[in-house]
This record gives structure tokens, C-alpha cells and sequence, in this order.
């Protein structure tokens, strides 16, 4: 069996109005999306988030990545992740190369599931049927008064019946931040949990922990990127000084990496993402990790991949939901998008590999570029 060919389309979804969190507004969100063929007559898919652009992604899957794999037998997986990640290891181990080294891992991923004529989850071995997921929210929207969007928002997630929730702060001041926190907290009441996310706004320990001790009053159940990912030292020092749970991990990438954050024991939550951090294989190294530190896992974004990977996998304990399309869009390009139950779980479709069924009219609305790569290249450390 030989891969014969490999589709990158990049689409670029317009969000509804702008919407921002602490350090950053959104206008668009950018998705590569790659295709696996086969001469089994088999397409895998896979796809990643590109937050600036997805040009770079394309251009790392068509120029490097593609022509690696063309000729060579989709089942090999870890042969294939070994030979893309240590052949531009100089050009990757990060950041746009390793998202599109994400993307084509979950499509061979795919692909070995639809051939083994399962669901992914079943294929990685089943643990459970389906997954606790938290509503993610609490972002700041252009044209919309702060305090009253807020609340109104969250007042629809209690009514959906969420037993836990997540906003955004670090946009504001750190006394505006913690009434925003407040507000919030008397709203869901004290059997909701609440998580914060600061998207690596703070650059000084002293100042993230002066924050940090005013809500902790709040019980929040943890703290998502109060730092950058690089400032491994900071994290073990507020960990020393704050009761609030830690969480890091959706910009990581590699079992390396994480490794790292959890020898020195400065994480509660890991939170590497499928699509950023190496893929479905890397993924599931980063999680054997945490399962041999006692780290939980709560994945960053994507549930349509991480769904599977939850369900195969005992430590994670929750996963991200986006009510509507005002900040996740990607389920605009998708037949099938996953509903939260009235429990307040996932369950990932049944459907072989994945389970997505692409809007392929949709895709055409939103394209920006798409490529065909059907020749390999030789390639030399």
C-alpha cells in the first residue's frame, strides 16, 4: 500500500464581529486542512488552527512534508512521524511547521482507522464512550459593553445546564479582571466550576500572583496560560505561591517539551493540542507522560479530534466546547459538528476515522489556496 497523493487546502473563516482576548483581536480564523490519499482508494484527513495565517502551514506541507510521504505505506505511521519531524528538525520543532506536521499525522491517523473500518477512539482502544466538557467563553467583542456581554453570555451556559465554564481575562486592569471574575462566580454559584484564561498576558511573576490573589477567593478550578510556555522558572515559582490550580500547554509541542514542564512539577493541567503539538502520535506520548505523573490532561480547542483522543485516553478530564460559531467557525465547514449532551458531555461520532463529514461547498466559500503534491523528493540530514 503506498500514499499516492496529498490535497492542502488553507480557508480562511471570517468570524461574525471581532472578538479579542488578552492579547490579541480576531477578525478570521485560519485552518489548514490536509488529505491523505492512498492507493488503497482511501483519503485521511487531518487539519490544524492557524491563528496568523495559514499560508506558512501550506507552504511547510507542500514544499517539505508531502513529497516525504508520497510512495511511502500510509500504515507506517511512527516511520513516517520519525522521518518528517528529524528531516527539518532545524526548521521546526515549533510553530507552523509542527502544525502542519500535526496535520498530516492526523490524517494518516484517519486514514489507518477508515481501513480498519472504526471510529479513531476504538482503534486507540477504547476507554470510554464519551467525555466531560466545559463551555469556553468569556471573550471580549468589539462594539459590546464588557460587564453585560459577559453576563449575559454566561447566564446561557448555566441554562444549557454546564457544570463548568471558562473565561478570558488579562485584557483589562487586574481590578477590573477580578470584578469580571466576580460577577461571573455569583451568577454560575459555587457548584459550577470556573476556570480563567490569561492567554500568556502576564510577563512578571509578582504582578500574575498580586492577580492571582485576588480571585482565588472565587475557587477557580485552574489558571490557563497566566504566563508565556517559555518561562518554565515562572510557573514553578507562582505554583509555590498561589492555591490556584495551573494549566499550560495549547502552543507546545513535543513530548520534549512537556516532559520538561512536568519534571519540574510546575503544571496541574497539561493541555497539548493534537493539531500543534506533533499529532495523534505525539499526542498520545504527552499523555502517557502525564499518566506517569499523576497530570491531568484538558485539551486545548479542537474536540473534534480530541474527542477520540479522550475517549482512548483516562487522564483527561475535560474537554473545551465553543457554544456557536462567534469564535470556533470551523464547525461551519463540517456536516456532522458535535453537540454537547444534556449532561454536559462529547461523544464522538461512529462514523470510520474521524467521523467528519466535510461541507465541501463550504470549503470552495472559504478557500484561499489549494494544492495537489503526487511526486516525492529525496531527502538528506
Amino acid at each position: 500500500m503506498k500514499i499516492t497523493k496529498v490535497v492542502t487546502q488553507w480557508i480562511q473563516i471570517p468570524l461574525e464581529r471581532p472578538v479579542g482576548f488578552s492579547i490579541k483581536t480576531l477578525t478570521h480564523r485560519d485552518h489548514l486542512l490536509v488529505r491523505v490519499h492512498s492507493d488503497a482508494g482511501v483519503e485521511g484527513i487531518g487539519f490544524c488552527l492557524q491563528d496568523v495565517s495559514g499560508k506558512a502551514a501550506k507552504a511547510a506541507v507542500d514544499e517539505l512534508l508531502a513529497p516525504m510521504i508520497i510512495g511511502e505505506d500510509p500504515r507506517d505511521i511512527a516511520k513516517i512521524w520519525e522521518k518528517l519531524y528529524w528531516q527539518t528538525v532545524r526548521a521546526g520543532r515549533r510553530g507552523s511547521l509542527m502544525h502542519a506536521l500535526s496535520a498530516v499525522d492526523i490524517a494518516l491517523w484517519d486514514h489507518q482507522a477508515k481501513l480498519a473500518g472504526m471510529p479513531l477512539y476504538k482503534l486507540l482502544g477504547a476507554y470510554r464512550e464519551e467525555v466531560p466538557c466545559y463551555a469556553s467563553g468569556g471573550y471580549y467583542y468589539d462594539g459590546l459593553e464588557v460587564f453585560s456581554k459577559l453576563e449575559e453570555e454566561v447566564r446561557g451556559y448555566v441554562k444549557q445546564g454546564f457544570k463548568a465554564m471558562k473565561m478570558k481575562v488579562g485584557r483589562l486592569s487586574s481590578e477590573e479582571e477580578a470584578e469580571r471574575v466576580k460577577v461571573v462566580r455569583n451568577i454560575i454559584g459555587p457548584d459550577v466550576k470556573l476556570m480563567i484564561d490569561a492567554n500568556a498576558s502576564f510577563l512578571d511573576v509578582n504582578e500574575c500572583l498580586s492577580f492571582c490573589r485576588k480571585v482565588e477567593q472565587y475557587d477557580i478550578a485552574f489558571f490557563e496560560e497566566p504566563l508565556p510556555i517559555d518561562m518554565m522558572d515562572g510557573f514553578a515559582r507562582l505554583k509555590q505561591q498561589t492555591s490556584i490550580p495551573l494549566a499550560s500547554g495549547e502552543v507546545g509541542a513535543t513530548r520534549w517539551e512537556f516532559q520538561e514542564f512536568m519534571r519540574r512539577g510546575s503544571l496541574d493541567y497539561v493541555q497539548p493540542d493534537a493539531t500543534q503539538c506533533g499529532g495523534v502520535s505525539e499526542w498520545l506520548k504527552i499523555a502517557a507522560l502525564a499518566g506517569a505523573q499523576g497530570v491531568s490532561i484538558a485539551p486545548h480547542y479542537h474536540w473534534d479530534i480530541h474527542v477520540h483522543l479522550a475517549c482512548a485516553t483516562r487522564e483527561v478530564t475535560v474537554l473545551e466546547k465553543f457554544i456557536g460559531t462567534n469564535v470556533k467557525n470551523f464547525d461551519l465547514i463540517i456536516n456532522n459538528p458535535r453537540d454537547v449532551t444534556p449532561h454536559g458531555t462529547l461523544v464522538p461520532p461512529e462514523g470510520d476515522g474521524l467521523g467528519i463529514e466535510w461541507n465541501e461547498e463550504a470549503i470552495q466559500e472559504y478557500l484561499v489556496e489549494e494544492e495537489t503534491i503526487e511526486h516525492a523528493m529525496s531527502t538528506s540530514i
